[in-house]
């Protein structure tokens, strides 16, 4: 059974999931944050933290904010470059690099795009969004925001969907017993 730290960082992490389906990603983001500091208060796995990073790097994909987003997912990605790192690190890592290179995309950074695209594959050959991408910037394509949002939906690359989320576990941390609050900082 899950002790009551991990299902507030799992909560919260829900609750920013059904605000950013709502479009509503700046409240969407406080609750990542939340998540993100109760699971490290929890010590929990770090696949929750890196779960919730590309969470937060999708809102902020969603709010334009290109710039940033490719920043984080590069610094992500950059702390990341372990020497032998495990296949989920790898696969991990080329996720960053690829959300770095669509943002840069996004922000018309097409040079530095195509070097984050072209080391996400090297990490991860399977990255058809990566590889769609690399492609059409080869040939000169410009890539308009409906063009690219239809790949992005047709090569699975947003991790906040409906159909993968467990909208029963969402609570607003703000609602949170304070007593339950309080073991999170334990």
């Amino acid at each position: 059974m899950m002790d009551a730290r991990h299902r507030l960082h799992l909560s919260a992490a829900e609750t920013g999931k059904v605000l950013a389906l709502k479009g509503r990603h700046q409240e969407a983001l406080l609750q990542y944050r939340e998540a993100l500091r109760l699971a490290f208060s929890a010590r929990a796995p770090q696949v929750f933290a890196r779960h919730y990073l590309h969470c937060v790097l999708e809102s902020l994909e969603h709010l334009g904010d290109h710039q940033h987003a490719a920043e984080l997912a590069g610094a992500a990605a950059d702390a990341a470059a372990l020497p032998e790192p495990t296949p989920f690190q790898k696969r991990d890592r080329a996720n960053l690099l690829e959300r770095r290179g669509v943002n840069l995309i996004k922000a018309g950074d097409i040079s530095d795009a195509r070097a984050a695209l072209a080391a996400a594959l090297e990490l991860d050959d399977a990255l058809k969004l990566s590889r769609s991408l690399l492609e059409w910037t080869a040939r000169g394509l410009s890539i308009n925001s409906a063009r690219l949002a239809d790949a992005q939906r047709k090569h699975g690359y947003w991790v906040v969907r409906a159909d993968s989320m467990d909208a029963d576990r969402r609570l607003d941390i703000h609602d949170v017993p304070p007593a339950i609050r309080e073991m999170s900082h334990g």
